[in-house]
């Protein structure tokens, strides 16, 4: 219906899409301020283990020599979980860089508390459903490997955050993790939605 000329439609469309902006933008607001004000000191970046101090410190090679699944998990195993085997497979190594990140941070900033551990423990009875399986997929299909690498870039880059704090309570851990999470929604739930929905309102309403 037009009304004035102003279609009435495209009106409640324009609201509808500042609805959805504003939401956005708030739940990015809401918890680059978390991240903030709980604590969070930046001090120098802190050096990731080069390959070769992570070969004579003992991480085994297996996962790497062998390039199976059960290899890649009994070599990152600990108490709270094995390998990561998805990020094994994309970026080539259990040595890799990006590997190396994800297990300290595994290690000595998410398990160094009672939640955190407890989280992991749920964390990976779900993740090891599907993870062998992806991981093999990665192996067998280039492409594949190269989106999963591309895919779990931006998580890589929020966890990066965890290396300029100090957690040294289970509320900062609980605060930190919740800020982390809502961030990773964001990014890949909220701004997708957005960019669906702004396609969508432009080429098919």
């Amino acid at each position: 219906m037009v009304q004035n000329g102003v279609d009435k439609s495209s009106i409640k469309g324009v609201l509808d899409m500042k609805n959805i902006a504003k939401n956005s933008v708030n739940a990015f607001v809401v918890t680059f301020f978390l991240i903030l004000l709980l604590n969070v000191n930046f001090p120098s970046a802190v050096s990731q283990e080069s390959p070769k101090a992570a070969e004579e410190s003992g991480t085994p090679k297996a996962a790497e020599e062998s390039g199976t699944p059960k290899a890649a998990e009994e070599s990152g195993s600990t108490e709270t979980g094995g390998g990561c085997l998805i990020a094994t497979a994309a970026f080539g190594s259990e040595l890799a860089p990006q590997v190396q990140f994800l297990r300290e941070i595994r290690d000595n900033t998410v398990t160094s508390t009672q939640s955190g551990t407890s989280f992991m423990t749920a964390f990976n009875s779900f993740y090891y459903l599907f993870s062998p399986a992806v991981s093999d997929l990665e192996r067998q299909n280039p492409v594949f490997k190269e989106t999963v690498k591309l895919a779990i870039t931006p998580l890589l880059s929020s966890l990066s955050l965890l290396q300029y704090v100090d957690i040294d309570s289970e509320a900062e851990m609980l605060g930190y993790g919740i800020s982390i999470i809502l961030l990773n929604v964001g990014m890949y739930f909220v701004a997708p939605a957005f960019l669906v929905y702004e396609m969508k309102r432009r080429f098919f309403d």
